[in-house]
């Protein structure tokens, strides 16, 4: 089986020239998991879809300001499944028009022209023009001047959009986006669904040219372009939608979306999720580190109810890794001190222990991608042989570093996954390394995880299903305060900037590898552990739900949801 899948994923990438076309003029694709029953009969209009959400959406629902599913869980229900184009729902490693229905590059990969889709509007019912787009780009890629002075920062994914030298408004309402260097995978990047389109320019603008440069979404009333609008928000409670009568999508069934809306009841607590689901008070989990099943609490779900009641999402995705802050004084900066933390942890072990005992080994993406490296489990410096000698070889490097007495180093640890920060804790204590936890709330961790406070740090658990896309999550501080690891290396912008320059599959292969190499293996600046395979339960009668074999910001607009009864 999974041989099959990676045939069918390479070959997705084999033709990866092919993208544009396929999407553009709706190129079938293998169909892609989808919930129970989904084919049987025509889908049914009406009904309130009941969620769990992790919490309430951090930073006032900016989708600039954080990556926490706790946001884009409902953001795509606000906001849309992408932005101008998006992964496609028959198969995410494809890409299909979203709010521009067509796009064409300049022979270099330097400009690229997308034309809006006509007739959608905002949630307000102002039109979604080009001005928008533009003004979304500027924003996001340099924030706000007032009198020559800085007040808003960029967006947090500033860099994933390419060093822009341009974007212009052309006419028939149509955008050109110029890049100082070619990127022949643009698209594919920029169909990353954490970059939503949530900042209306006439709802904006006027805050911020006020001074106002805190300005974000929750503050002008959530107004999106997205299949459902904001109903109610009371925090701590619920966040309720209701259809947007305006969406220009249609689906089999007729214009989208199917719900008449969507209830996110707010439940920090997995345990009390798990009784409201199986007691039938939700139809559907959250998504999110903490709240994805356990093998443990699968099984009680499954002693209360029937194969017939309930189905699981499955998608691969949310690393556990250790990220160095290597702009930060400490011993480790060494490579070599880097490197014996990467031998000393025993990775197999954190899947039973922190992962609820679904998991993975993996440098960076998930088994089935495949850009995954078939050797490396065999790859010096990483995973190489015995567990014991490994360790062996750790000691040996920690002694040539001259900390052979170990030393002290601090982790930020987001409260909601203490067990994890506990088990690096236990397993660098045997190298003699003193991990120092800092256990912080999350709006700690969304400010902290961007800022060099911390010795080292999990990272933001976002990895791209895309080579190009994964330089937010490797790349240099100065461009992505978001990374893993903290770095000023020059040779990791080069590397990236050869992967993008690629235009054979065969040489993009070659380029990643390369890359990810020297990230994990030569330099180690990040320790991957192990990957987690997010296991979200929903009720038997929800119908129609995409689901992503990886990455669970994937899909969650609900568009073409519908509930069987």
């Amino acid at each position: 089986m999974i041989t099959r899948v990676i045939t069918r994923v390479s070959l997705l990438f084999l033709i990866g020239s092919l993208i544009v076309i396929a999407a553009a003029c709706g190129g079938e694709s293998p169909a892609p998991p989808q919930s129970p029953a989904a084919e049987e009969g025509m889908p049914r209009r009406g009904g309130v879809l009941v969620l769990a959400n992790r919490g309430d959406p951090p930073a006032a629902f900016d989708t600039m300001r954080t990556s926490s599913i706790a946001l884009h869980h409902v953001g795509g229900a606000l906001f849309g499944p992408g932005n101008l184009v998006r992964r496609c729902r028959e198969n995410m490693y494809l890409v299909c028009p979203d709010l521009a229905t067509d796009w064409i590059a300049n022979p270099g990969y330097t400009e690229w022209t997308f034309t809006i889709r006509p007739g959608v509007t905002w949630h307000d019912r102002e039109p979604f023009t080009a001005e928008d787009v533009q003004f979304w780009y500027a924003l996001a890629a340099n924030g706000w001047e007032l009198d020559g002075e800085s007040v808003r920062a960029p967006a947090y994914f500033r860099g994933d959009l390419g060093s822009i030298e341009s974007v212009d408004v052309l006419p028939f309402d149509r955008v050109r986006v110029t890049l100082t260097e070619p990127n022949p995978h643009y698209l594919a990047v920029l169909a990353n669904p954490r970059l939503r389109i949530a900042h209306p320019r006439h709802l904006f603008e006027p805050f911020l040219q006020s001074g106002e440069a805190s300005v974000a979404p929750l503050d002008v009333g959530v107004v999106g372009a997205g299949p459902f609008r904001l109903d109610q928000y009371a925090p701590g409670s619920l966040i309720r939608v209701v259809r947007n009568e305006d969406y220009w999508e249609r689906g089999e069934g007729g214009a989208l979306p199917y719900l008449d809306g969507i209830d996110y009841v707010i439940m920090p607590n997995a345990t009390s999720m798990d009784a409201a689901f199986r007691t039938g008070r939700i139809d559907g989990g959250a998504r999110g580190e903490g709240h994805y099943l356990t093998q443990e609490r699968r099984a009680a779900i499954e002693d209360q109810l029937g194969p017939d009641d309930v189905f699981y999402a499955e998608m691969q995705g949310g690393m556990f890794r250790l990220g160095f802050n290597v702009l930060r004084e400490g011993p480790w900066q060494d490579a070599r001190v880097r490197r014996a933390v990467s031998l000393w942890i025993d990775r197999e072990a954190a899947i039973p222990t922190v992962l609820g005992g679904f998991g993975y080994i993996s440098p960076t993406f998930s088994p089935a991608n495949p850009f995954t490296s078939a050797d490396f489990t065999t790859w010096q410096r990483f995973n190489r042989g015995a567990l014991e000698d490994r360790r062996e070889e750790a000691a040996a490097l920690l002694r040539e570093a001259g900390h052979a007495d170990g030393f002290t180093m601090g982790y930020l640890c987001r409260a909601r996954l203490t067990a994890r920060c506990e088990f690096l804790h236990n397993q660098l204590s045997g190298l003699g390394i003193d991990l120092r936890i800092h256990l912080v709330d999350e709006a700690e961790w969304n400010r902290g995880r961007v800022s060099l406070d911390y010795d080292s740090q999990p990272g933001s658990n976002f990895t791209s299903p895309i080579p190009e896309g994964t330089e937010a999550a490797y790349g240099v501080y100065s461009r992505f305060p978001d990374a893993y690891a903290k770095h000023e290396d020059d040779h990791v912008t080069e590397l990236y900037a050869a992967l993008r320059a690629t235009r054979a599959h065969r040489q993009r292969v070659a380029a990643w590898r390369e890359l990810e190499s020297y990230i994990v293996r030569e330099r180690t600046y990040v320790v991957p552990i192990a990957g987690a395979v997010q296991v979200v339960p929903y009720r038997a009668r929800v119908r129609g739900l995409a689901i992503p074999p990886e990455d669970g910001h994937t899909h969650t607009d609900f568009a073409t949801v519908w509930l069987s009864g």
